[in-house]
């Protein structure tokens, strides 16, 4: 059983020089690697246009990455980095729209320096305070407020806040950053990492393609590079992360198009929305969470993804919502089945990690040709790295 197997059968030697610190000049001069059943295949990212046809759909994630990071100082001057992880019992979506305070859950740069007391940032016509409220393990519960309440938390974060960066760049932010860390269809503030695979995208590429695109929103969390330490990948711990869909998009998914997935994120989000419809059909009832463990418990009903849309749509119209949101933990690994694309952009992943063992359950052991390849062609890797199309064998 895939439950059973070892992170070290998804184990690679990435070289430190393949992982870009910063990105391309121009978004679409990434290049691009087709794999299919028959061949892998050399090409440009300015591509893309050209192969999907009309009867297509991308999905993109448009979630925006939030300036997560913010540099306080005690009265004694000393210097307490925050980063915000999520909200304090309440959504990402809902906490972007607090005005004068809000709380989260934080890791902190400093802490032990931090005993007690509040520390602040400000500019000539802002300024916020951060005091902590409790602790759970590593990380601790923090109330933000600052002091022009007219500002959403999301306005006030964009003023003092830093863009976070991941770690493997070991480098701090820059303003370039600010654009290209960023899909330029990013519109719903609450990432604090980027969904990689759309940064490649420009506005030309998707006003020039047959596909027909559609968003929806999965706020990507720090858990996304929470190493895999378990002996088995039946006993890594997924971290969870927050769904937002709206009707319109589901509406737009129901229909029999090819889809293509632009990245882990959407293609996440698009399996979760299919165990939403099979646990609604089943409880009566939308679930707040869909766990790592659904997939492989409940009974699926549905004879396609497209069908399991119809019945969201349905169920959604005679609740009166405009939108599904939850939150997901789904595990997608080598044994499960996926349901809903036909085939998936996405960059080159982290040896031993979760979103490796999703590219294995889309294309199996065809995964180990697709690295080599990248590695003996001087593919870049990771956030700031080329890109892919993996389609699976039908």
């Amino acid at each position: 059983m895939f439950e059973d197997m070892s992170p070290d059968l998804f184990d690679y030697d990435l070289p430190a020089e393949r992982i870009p610190a910063f990105p391309s000049e121009k978004r679409d001069q990434a290049r691009l690697l087709i794999s299919n059943c028959e061949n892998i295949a050399d090409a440009k990212f300015s591509d893309v246009a050209n192969l999907l046809k009309e009867d297509t759909q991308l999905i993109v994630n448009d979630t925006k990455v939030i300036h997560a990071r913010l540099f306080l100082k005690k009265p004694t001057g000393g210097r307490v980095e925050l980063f915000l992880l999520q909200p304090f019992e309440t959504t990402i979506e809902e906490a972007m729209l607090h005005a004068g305070s809000s709380t989260w859950w934080c890791l902190i740069g400093g802490a032990k320096k931090w005993k007690e007391g509040a520390v602040s940032i400000e500019t000539e016509d802002l300024q916020l305070t951060a005091e902590k409220e409790g602790r759970e393990e590593e990380k601790f519960k923090v109330k933000i407020e600052w002091s022009n309440s007219s500002l959403t938390l999301a306005e006030v974060l964009e003023v003092l806040g830093k863009i976070p960066l991941p770690p493997y760049m070991q480098r701090e932010a820059e303003e370039a950053d600010e654009n290209r860390y960023q899909t330029t269809y990013a519109s719903r503030p609450g990432s604090v990492a980027a969904p990689t695979a759309g940064l490649h995208f420009t506005p030309e590429i998707l006003q020039q393609t047959k596909a027909e695109v559609v968003k929806l929103t999965l706020h990507v969390s720090a858990g996304t590079f929470k190493p895999v330490s378990a002996e088995t990948i039946g006993e890594h711990t997924m971290h969870h992360e927050e769904c937002y869909v709206t009707r319109g998009a589901l509406q737009q998914l129901s229909l029999p198009k090819k889809k293509f997935a632009v990245g882990t994120t959407s293609l996440r989000t698009l399996e979760s929305l299919h165990w939403l419809a099979v646990r609604l059909k089943k409880e009566g009832e939308f679930a707040e969470e869909i766990t790592q463990h659904d997939a492989y418990t409940f009974e699926d009903p549905f004879e396609s993804f497209e069908q399991a849309m119809v019945f969201l749509v349905q169920e959604m119209d005679a609740r009166g919502l405009e939108a599904v949101q939850f939150r997901t933990s789904i595990m997608i690994s080598p044994g499960y089945q996926i349901k809903s694309i036909l085939g998936l952009f996405t960059n080159f992943h982290m040896p031993k990690s979760t979103l490796l063992f999703l590219v294995a359950a889309l294309i199996g052991d065809r995964w180990k040709d697709v690295y080599t390849h990248a590695l003996n062609n001087d593919y870049r890797f990771l956030s700031y790295g080329d890109s892919s199309l993996l389609i699976p064998c039908l």
